[in-house]
Parts: structure tokens; C-alpha cells; sequence
């Protein structure tokens, strides 16, 4: 890859319908150039691969391919070790595809039922992946381990968050606001890493 592929003042194209998300990306992301934006149009993408790298690779891919530009995706998804890690890539369509946070939530908590001590040991996971024309996509990963709570607490975050106990803090993250997440999330570290990526990429 060369530097000219990532220009400073060029925009990088964020592929997300999710406004939550979209808010803690650009946060995450930050004011240092390229800019990271949403574009007019996008493209719809079947999030139907068995890893994150795979579905955030395809909706960056076609993202891409749309505008002819560099275009960044995420998957990401909570692991409980009770559940034997899952609903991992399948967090968002848990236990249905138009299930409610609150729903998903719930779900988990009665899965896991009376569980106590490691069974409730979870992960957040996150890749991002960057595809840029005509060159090798970045990919980076980030995660973030915890316990899943006894009831959801908190309404700062979304998603999981509200059952997501981070022992570092004494509460999940939805009680813990967004700055302190973000501070050691999953998408964080992801973001990060990705950053350190391309930083010596960048043209001014």
C-alpha cells in the first residue's frame, strides 16, 4: 500500500445505518484527518458470514465499490461463555432479527438464568475494516472482557451494554457513560489499532 491511497483531506466513508454506532465511531474516531462521515446512499448487505472479519469486510467492500472510495465497517457482537461464546456474530439477530435491545437483553439474562461466578464471563468484540480502492483492506480487532450482570442497570449505553458488567469500573457499561467506554471498549481498541494503521498512510 502506498501513501497517496489516504489523503488527509479526502473523507473516509463510515458503512453504518445504525445511529448509535455511527455516533461512537465518529467519537472514536476523532477530529485528526481523514474524516470519518456517512455517505448519501447505502448499499444493502447480508450479513450472513460466520466471522466478524468476513461481514465487515463485505459491508465496507460494497460501501467501496458505491462511491470508489475508502470506506470503513464493523461487526462486532457479545460472547458469553455460558452460552459456549455465543451469540457472537449472531448478536444482532438474537434471539430474532427485529428483536428489541431490551428484548436481546432479556434473552441473554434467561438464558443464562441462576449462572453465577465464571459462567458469566463475557466478551465484546469488535473488527473494523477499512477497504480502500485498488489495495489490501486494514483489519483491526478489539475486545473487551466482563461479566454479564444479574439485571440490566444503566441508560447511557446501547446494545448490550446495559448488561455488560466491566469488574475495572463496578458497573456496565451503561452506567458508565460513553467517554469512559469508549476509554476501553471493544470498538475503542478496534478504532485504535485501525488508527495506528494508517497513520503513516496519511498524505497532507
Amino acid at each position: 500500500m502506498t501513501a497517496a491511497r489516504i489523503a488527509a483531506g479526502k473523507p473516509i466513508y463510515a458503512a453504518t445505518r445504525n445511529a448509535d454506532k455511527l455516533r461512537e465511531l465518529r467519537a472514536l474516531w476523532g477530529p485528526a484527518p481523514p474524516r470519518l462521515i456517512t455517505p448519501a446512499a447505502m448499499p444493502d448487505v447480508d450479513e450472513c458470514f460466520d466471522t466478524y472479519e468476513q461481514n465487515a469486510l463485505a459491508k465496507a467492500a460494497a460501501l467501496m465499490k458505491l462511491l470508489f472510495a475508502p470506506a470503513l465497517a464493523d461487526d462486532s457482537g457479545i460472547e458469553v461463555k455460558a452460552l459456549e461464546w455465543k451469540p457472537g456474530v449472531r448478536s444482532a439477530r438474537t434471539p430474532s432479527a427485529d428483536s428489541t435491545p431490551h428484548e436481546r437483553n432479556a434473552f441473554i439474562l434467561s438464558q443464562l438464568g441462576s449462572t453465577t461466578g465464571e459462567e458469566r464471563r463475557a466478551r465484546f468484540v469488535c473488527v473494523c475494516a477499512l477497504v480502500l480502492p485498488d489495495e489490501e483492506p486494514l483489519i483491526a480487532r478489539g475486545e473487551v472482557e466482563g461479566l454479564i450482570a444479574a439485571a440490566p442497570r444503566g441508560t447511557a449505553g446501547f446494545g448490550y451494554d446495559p448488561i455488560f458488567y466491566y469488574e475495572p469500573f463496578g458497573m456496565t457499561f451503561a452506567e458508565a457513560g460513553p467517554e469512559a467506554k469508549n476509554a476501553v471498549s471493544h470498538r475503542g481498541n478496534a478504532i485504535r489499532r485501525l488508527r495506528e494503521m494508517i497513520a503513516p498512510l496519511i498524505t497532507r
